[in-house]
């Protein structure tokens, strides 16, 4: 496997400063953002063999999720948070009214904020990322490309407080972050999303970034609420399926996203997120052989039978999916990557092009996982029982470990 080219934490000496110490422990509560020779120089357990078991000690509670249809709060007056899935962004999230601590004041550190954008051409992928976790704020972009299958990642971290200006929700508004060395905002205008980066010292070549994400009105998305108990959830809302245009500028070279073959996903977080978390992260968007949009959110997070997220998008129509089974290979991991639904909806395989190695661990706190990039291949199953085949559609397939 090709090595991110840029590395950044360890001084000379590769002693711990305090800026790598925050750098490792931004790491650990997100462990899409780092990887490579980073993560195995700070791994303390070696080779992973693959993911781990899941025990009781990641937190889950799992109720009846219904749907909802109408706008309303996610933290209900009696301090219990709605149990719910929906395919539009109805809830205010008001987690400012939650009470699940005896010291409320320690809330704040339990909480996460951020906005992940991903962006897929012919020939790169792009993610850019602002993110708020209680005691630092940072953002964080990675470009993939396909023909070399190089990564380029970099991270930058101030001080949580100031707090960031974020949208409270993932409808409208706009979120910034910004310093002396970077620059990068998200803003939602109607059925526009607009990403502007400018990061003149990103792994040493510099990137910036203007894209714009179109979703007309009607199509439609998954939210869900995950809750760790009654009084204790985080939100989500996962967007895929938007068409791109705009450009990016990786050093010399300019990548132009247009239709039909450019396409964005959004993955939305907020929240008090249970201190052990793994996941399971399988999505895609792109056309079928009849040039329609599909994509697909799947997976599960501290329980296999949770499905909560379980959606495939096929021209701007969400089609709900029961409970997925991931089949990840052990050992030889540039072997197919596989997904099924136990309700016959859903039978995919992805053929890696690029596996990267997330692995930070500081003992008390560690996130390490396999993000897979490669080839969809298989076929999926809509609500009118129409079978939709999938024919090398690029994507990403990971699971992540994550202590923070």
């Amino acid at each position: 496997m090709n090595e991110p080219r840029h590395l950044f934490l360890l001084g000379e000496t590769g002693d711990l400063s305090r800026r790598g110490f925050v750098t490792r422990s931004c790491a650990a509560a997100f462990g899409c953002v780092l990887g490579g020779r980073v993560g195995r120089a700070l791994a303390a357990q070696g080779v992973i063999d693959g993911p781990p078991t899941i025990d009781d000690s990641y937190h889950y509670y799992a109720p009846n999720l219904t749907e909802i249809t109408q706008p309303g709060p996610i933290i209900l007056p009696d301090g219990t948070s709605q149990r719910s899935w929906s395919r539009r962004p109805y809830l205010d999230l008001n987690f400012e009214d939650a009470s699940f601590l005896r010291i409320r004041s320690a809330q704040p550190l339990r909480m996460k904020k951020w906005e992940m954008y991903h962006m897929v051409t012919p020939t790169h992928y792009i993610s850019l990322l602002i993110a708020w976790i209680g005691y630092a704020a940072f953002c964080a972009a990675l470009v993939y490309t396909r023909k070399s299958r190089e990564c380029l990642e970099d991270i930058h971290i101030r001080s949580a407080y100031p707090e960031l200006a974020m949208m409270r929700t993932s409808a409208a508004g706009r979120t910034v972050y910004t310093c002396k060395k970077v620059r990068t905002s998200f803003e939602v205008n109607g059925e526009v999303r607009k990403l502007r980066v400018d990061w003149p010292t990103f792994a040493d070549v510099g990137l910036r970034a203007k894209i714009d994400l179109h979703q007309p009105a009607d199509h439609e998305s998954i939210c869900a609420t995950h809750l760790t108990n009654p009084k204790r959830s985080h939100y989500s809302h996962k967007i895929n399926c938007t068409t791109a245009t705009g450009e990016f500028r990786l050093g010399d070279e300019t990548v132009r996203l247009a239709p039909p073959d450019a396409f964005g996903m959004l993955d939305f977080g907020r929240g008090y997120y249970p201190s052990k978390m793994f996941w399971y992260w399988i999505t895609a968007s792109g056309r079928d052989d009849a040039g329609k949009l599909i994509g697909w959110n799947l997976g599960h997070h501290n329980r296999a039978f949770e499905s909560v997220e379980n959606a495939v998008f096929y021209d701007g129509r969400l089609h709900k999916i029961g409970v997925c089974r991931c089949q990840v290979p052990k050992g030889d991991l540039m072997q197919p990557w596989r997904v099924q639904s136990e309700d016959g909806k859903v039978d995919l395989t992805l053929t890696p092009e690029k596996v990267r190695n997330v692995q930070v661990d500081l003992g008390s706190l560690h996130s390490i996982g396999r993000p897979a990039f490669g080839l969809y291949n298989g076929h999926v199953k809509l609500d009118d029982g129409r079978v939709i085949k999938v024919r090398n559609l690029f994507g990403l397939y990971e699971w992540i470990d994550q202590k923070w």
